[in-house]
Parts: C-alpha cells; sequence; structure tokens
C-alpha cells in the first residue's frame, strides 16, 4: 500500500514547490507575510510525515492498536490531497492580495492609532505584580519548588492559570514601546527559565521568542531571517520538541541517566510514530473519518463556542469548551480529544463545511492575514495595530496547528495584558502620522 503514500507525496511535493515558486515569486513575500510561516508548517506537517511514513514510521499510536484504531493509508492519502487543496486555496489569496496591492497608492500623510502612553503605564502597573504572583503561586521553580495553593474549583480555571504568563507579556509590549532594554530582556530569560520546567505549555515559551525575533527584524528594516538566526532556531526547535516531557520528568527528580534515557526513548518513539508531535497528518486524518461517521457538518457552530469563553468555568461547570465538537466525534476506539489530537485549520474547516470547507475558510483566512500584512508595512513603528498584527504572526503557527478559533484565544485570552492596551487604546485614539520614507517595501 506504499505506493497510495508515494502517490500522495509526490502529488504534495509538486503542490509545495509550485505554490512556493508563485508565491516568492508574485507575493511579495517577507518574514512577516503569513505565506513563509505556512511553507514551514507545511512541510513539517505534511510532506516531511509522509516521507517518515514511507520510510517505515507508524501511524501514530499504530503500536498500540488494542484500544486505538490504526489509521489507513486511504486516510493519509485523501487528509493529505485536502491540505494541498487548501493550500492550492490559500496560494490563490495571498496572489491575489498581492496583486491588489499593485493599484493601492499612498502619496499623504495616514492617521494611525498608537500606543497610548497613559494606558501603557496603567496597565502595566496591574499586570506586572499579578504575573509575579501568578509565577510564585503557581509554577515549579528550580531549587525553591512549588507553592502548594489550593485554588479550589477556580484551579482549572484559565483566568488564573493565564496569570502565569502575564509578566512576560507585559515585557514585551514595553520593549515593543521603549526598545530592547537589557533589564526587560533579563526579566524574560528568567521567566523562559522557569517556564522550561514545567512541562507543559510549550507555547509560553515559543510564542514570547517569535515574538522578540520578529520585532527585532521589523525595527532593523530587515525582510529575511540571517543564516545565523536561521541556525539560532533550528537549535531552538531541537531543544523546544521534547521540553514538555523533560520539564516532567526534572519535576519529578529526573537525574542526568533518566534524560538520557529519555532522549533514546523519545527518539525511538518518532520511528514508530508514537509521538504525536510528528503525527500532526495522522490526527487531522483521523478526525476527518471521524466527521464522516457523525453523519453531520457543524456549519460554522464550533466557532461559537467563543461567545462562552468569558465565562468562568467554576460558574458554569459543564460550559462547552473550545473543542467540544471534538469530543462529540470521538469514538472509544478513537477518543482523540482525551489523546489531545489537534485538527489543523483544513479538519476544522472540513467538520463545519465539508470539502467547501477546505476551500473557502483557508482561502478567506489567508485572503484577510494578508491584507492585514501589507497594512502594517505602511505605518508608525508604534502603531497598536502593528504590534497586534507581529503578535498575531507570532502565534500563527497555532492557527495552521488548531484552527480559527487559536486567534481570538491567543491574541485575547492568552495576551490579556497586550490586548488591554490594545482595545483601550483605540477606544482612546491617540494618533501619529506616517510618511512614505516610514515604510517597509515588500
Amino acid at each position: 500500500m506504499n505506493e497510495s503514500l508515494f502517490f500522495a507525496l509526490s502529488i504534495d511535493i509538486s503542490v509545495l514547490l509550485g505554490c512556493s515558486y508563485l508565491l516568492f515569486r508574485f507575493a511579495k513575500l517577507s518574514v512577516y507575510h503569513p505565506a513563509p510561516t505556512y511553507l514551514a508548517f507545511h512541510g513539517f506537517a505534511f510532506s516531511a510525515r509522509l516521507v517518515f511514513l514511507l520510510s517505515g514510521a507508524s501511524v501514530f499510536l499504530g503500536e498500540q492498536n488494542d484500544y486505538f484504531s490504526a489509521i489507513e493509508n486511504h486516510e493519509i492519502v485523501r487528509a493529505t490531497l485536502l491540505a494541498d487543496i487548501g493550500f492550492i486555496a490559500m496560494t490563490i489569496a495571498w496572489l491575489s492580495e498581492a496583486n491588489l496591492q499593485k493599484s493601492i497608492t499612498t502619496t499623504s500623510p495616514q492617521s494611525i492609532i498608537l500606543i497610548d502612553e497613559t494606558i501603557l503605564k496603567i496597565a502595566i502597573c496591574i499586570t506586572i505584580p499579578i504575573g509575579i504572583w501568578g509565577i510564585f503561586s503557581q509554577l515549579y521553580i528550580p531549587i525553591l519548588g512549588k507553592a502548594q495553593i489550593d485554588f479550589g474549583v477556580w484551579g482549572e480555571s484559565s483566568y488564573v492559570a493565564n496569570t502565569q504568563n502575564w509578566l512576560i507579556l507585559s515585557c514585551l509590549i514595553l520593549i515593543f514601546q521603549y526598545g530592547f532594554r537589557y533589564s526587560l530582556l533579563a526579566i524574560i530569560g528568567i521567566c523562559i527559565f522557569i517556564l522550561a520546567f514545567q512541562g507543559q505549555h510549550r507555547y509560553r515559551i515559543l510564542t514570547p521568542c517569535i515574538f522578540l525575533l520578529f520585532l527585532y527584524l521589523y525595527r532593523q528594516k530587515k525582510k529575511w531571517i540571517s543564516w545565523r538566526f536561521t541556525v539560532l532556531i533550528l537549535v531552538g526547535v531541537i531543544i523546544f520538541l521534547p521540553m514538555k516531557y523533560v520539564g516532567k520528568l526534572i519535576q519529578q527528580g529526573a537525574n542526568l541517566s533518566d534524560l538520557i534515557a529519555f532522549s533514546l526513548e523519545y527518539r525511538e518513539s518518532l520511528g514508530i510514530g508514537a509521538n504525536a508531535d510528528f503525527s500532526f497528518l495522522d490526527m487531522y486524518a483521523s478526525i476527518l473519518t471521524l466527521i464522516d461517521q457523525h453523519s453531520h457538518f457543524y456549519y460554522g457552530s464550533t466557532y461559537f463556542t467563543l461567545l462562552l469563553a468569558p465565562i468562568p468555568r467554576p460558574f458554569w461547570e459543564a460550559k462547552p469548551s473550545l473543542m467540544q465538537w471534538m469530543t462529540d466525534i470521538s469514538t472509544p476506539t478513537r477518543n482523540l480529544r482525551e489523546l489531545g489530537a489537534i485538527a489543523t485549520l483544513y479538519g476544522e474547516s472540513y467538520a463545519n463545511f465539508g470539502y467547501i470547507g477546505i476551500v473557502l475558510i483557508p482561502f478567506l483566512f489567508a485572503k484577510y492575514a494578508a491584507r492585514w500584512y501589507y497594512k502594517i508595512l505602511h505605518t508608525h513603528p508604534k502603531s497598536i495595530n502593528l504590534y497586534l498584527y507581529l503578535y498575531f504572526m507570532a502565534i500563527i503557527i497555532q492557527v495552521y496547528r488548531d484552527g480559527l478559533n487559536a486567534i481570538f484565544m491567543f491574541l485575547s485570552v492568552y495576551n490579556m495584558p497586550g490586548f488591554f492596551v490594545y482595545i483601550f487604546s483605540r477606544l482612546k485614539g491617540t494618533r501619529g502620522f506616517i510618511y512614505d520614507k516610514n515604510t517597509i517595501n515588500p
């Protein structure tokens, strides 16, 4: 049956190379454009995974089929081809937006909403103390250990848990406003060091690092990442992937030999396909099958749960989760919600509108993300819109991985300090002006 996988890989590589050529040739790309991040995601999640499967790797949890129904090759092939169709739709959207920009000219000064200094100072006076409390009251700190505080029913609430990252998030917006000050970078470094031992929520480390990288490149008016940064990113990825598991081991008192043994097991898990970090395609493929077995689509209702997100769970214990639909479609032999499976943007789109969703949702997302990109190329360096866009680019990999719900969650709920400043600055409307000389030409 490897012939079908080879066919899927051939189509996928052709689509990846073809779309990449068109985008780099005609879409006015830079590192801030949503397309390069997607190209990296597609290559990692789909193309590379197919290569591993053809090389003999097992499908996700395929070696544990005593309680899990193994994913079959035809499911992988179908999922890959649908992902390629969605990729083509996004490429068309990115190219159409680039073509639209040719007809737009800006010669007169433009009024831009800036971060309001007063609002920023008030916000950080509130969020920084709360962030410090969040770290010392909830996180494991090397040498000191972890505080034993019982939060009761609020222990599972994101309102409490998200305060763990408020100190870093407050420092990020201060750096955006005042520049790369050593004191702020030192605080972020200490926080990241602590977060690395938690064994969970790796995005809390990844997002600040990506944001700082994009901000630095933007301030330097660089269009692309240098080779030096590329090497650092690759090293960071190698450290980042097993970080969740290493953190848990250290909290449990693991020594050096335990960590070495784990590294060998981690490497082995890649070969047998039991590692979730390299099995996005498998999970997405299984979700497509489960949706078909569920016999109906959601027609946008998966997005409506966002309206319930602000309600604290202690006030409504039965509140549907953002991924409630994954719980609904799961079966005893494929309980992907219990396993923490991811849907990808395509899986979520298919769950809502079927084959039409595979084309329509990625197209619309790519179109308006690109439109936002072209706006920030012609903006004031302290524009509140620029801040939010750079943060959006820092979390866009989560959108490709989890779906559109991630936009709201990561821009607002998981970024409350910055989101507060954004909202109130827009309401107050402190303005500045820009001219063509302040722009970064794509």
